[in-house]
């Protein structure tokens, strides 16, 4: 009577052990969990405003690299139409001499019709054609440029 007293109180508080573990791990899982909701709950903001941030310098940066790109590819382009103008007004100095860099067999047919440009006065007709390319480059540049905006 006593073994089965001893075994039934035993029982009795095993069972009891059980469901006062089972209710204590339940209520510190739902304390857990609450703590968790509301930690993500005070921080989304937080963390979200963060990211904007950080996505606004992101874009930022890649604005201004694309604007500095730009700017050097405009100045590079501004750079070679000057350097052909520049080459352009220097080469319109003809004095009638012989080419220096031209291989001989292309110098004798030069110098059979240079005496004929000469006559003809095409070198004049030549200033002529060059001078209206950099007009028409120029003009050409005026209405890319002024195209931006629309």
């Amino acid at each position: 009577m006593i073994k089965e007293f001893a075994r039934y109180l035993f029982q009795v508080l095993e069972t009891g052990f059980e469901l006062l573990i089972a209710t204590m791990m339940y209520m510190f899982s739902q304390l857990l969990m609450a703590l968790k909701d509301l930690l993500v709950f005070l921080f989304t903001p937080l963390l979200q405003l963060i990211g904007t941030i950080f996505y606004f310098l992101y874009k930022l940066g890649v604005l201004i690299v694309a604007v500095i790109e730009l700017v050097f590819k405009l100045v590079f382009f501004f750079a070679y139409v000057m350097k052909g103008l520049f080459v352009t007004l220097i080469g319109l100095n003809y004095n009638g001499a012989v080419a220096a860099k031209i291989p001989t067999r292309y110098q004798v047919v030069f110098n059979q019709l240079d005496p004929t440009l000469d006559f003809f006065q095409l070198d004049k007709v030549a200033v002529l054609c060059l001078w209206a390319v950099w007009i028409f480059v120029a003009i050409s540049v005026v209405k890319v440029i002024g195209a931006r905006g629309e």
